[in-house]
């Protein structure tokens, strides 16, 4: 029998097919669609975009019914106004997405290192680049569209009820979403860097919080000693509740311009670079 030489079926094409970041990132948002966590922030987040929407409406009857004018003074001292308005339609949903950022995020990670994932991702046409950017992505993207709703509903009834002259400035828009994307990127880098030093996902969750509660904490006790308002730029929930002041102009707000992009600046870096160390292939070990 005459020995012919060994061949190997072709390799497959690279280019076909969705990129692997797209492909990690869709099957976490997956996972996360059939898990019952999200019927409750859903709710408690749909509940609090009813409240702003009907905000808008009540204001308008005030302007425009002659017989809620008494009212209207007296909605003026409880109800924040101009650019701190604006700064408030996303405000009161600061603490319950960095919660919901800590649950899921913090397994983002520290799953795949309890169940041993990496090494098989590796192993596929994944880089070490394709997984972080799919895990940051994922992490900072899921707050961007839970805020998103805030930023543009509110806006659009405002625009159709009174146009120009509603409570809801025409710029808010283009002003909250630059806002976001920073909060939001925030979020999701202290999220996976946070996740990558665990090894299980209830431990993840326990270092998310930890690390924004702690650096509340310290920059609060490092404040009230020293009386230095720029380490406020270090807490991460100022952070991310200033970056909507700054942008729509709120006079006194929460960090200044300085601190803000020197502290967010700082946590995006070091956060990705822990995550980028804690993921290399040299950590994906069996």
């Amino acid at each position: 029998m005459p020995i012919f030489e060994p061949t190997l079926p072709p390799a497959p094409d690279l280019s076909l097919g969705y990129p692997p970041a797209w492909v990690i990132l869709r099957f976490d948002a997956a996972r996360l669609w059939r898990q019952k966590i999200g019927r409750f922030f859903g709710f408690a987040f749909l509940s609090i975009l009813i409240w702003k929407v009907a905000r808008i409406y009540v204001d308008h009857l005030l302007q425009t019914n002659q017989a809620l004018k008494p009212m209207q003074e007296f909605a003026k001292t409880i109800l924040t106004q101009g650019a701190a308005f604006q700064a408030d339609l996303l405000n009161p949903t600061a603490y319950l997405l960095w919660f919901l950022v800590a649950l899921v995020g913090g397994g983002l990670v520290a799953r795949d290192t309890l169940y041993r994932v990496r090494p098989l991702m590796y192993a596929h046409p994944v880089t070490p680049r394709d997984y972080l950017l799919a895990k940051i992505s994922f992490a900072a993207g899921l707050p961007f569209l839970i805020l998103l709703p805030f930023a543009l509903l509110p806006w659009l009834l405002s625009l159709l009820l009174a146009g120009a002259q509603g409570p809801v400035w025409l710029s808010t828009p283009l002003r909250l979403l630059p806002a976001m994307v920073l909060s939001c990127g925030l979020m999701g880098t202290l999220a996976v860097g946070a996740s990558s030093l665990a090894a299980t996902p209830r431990a993840g969750v326990g270092w998310v919080l930890g690390a924004v509660l702690g650096l509340g904490a310290l920059t609060a006790m490092i404040h009230g000693l020293t009386g230095i308002r720029m380490v406020d730029g270090l807490n991460p929930v100022m952070l991310a509740e200033a970056w909507p002041q700054l942008f729509v102009g709120v006079d006194q707000p929460l960090v200044d311009w300085g601190p803000a992009l020197l502290g967010t600046t700082l946590h995006l870096a070091t956060w990705t670079w822990i995550a980028a160390l804690r993921t290399r292939p040299s950590e994906a070990v069996i």
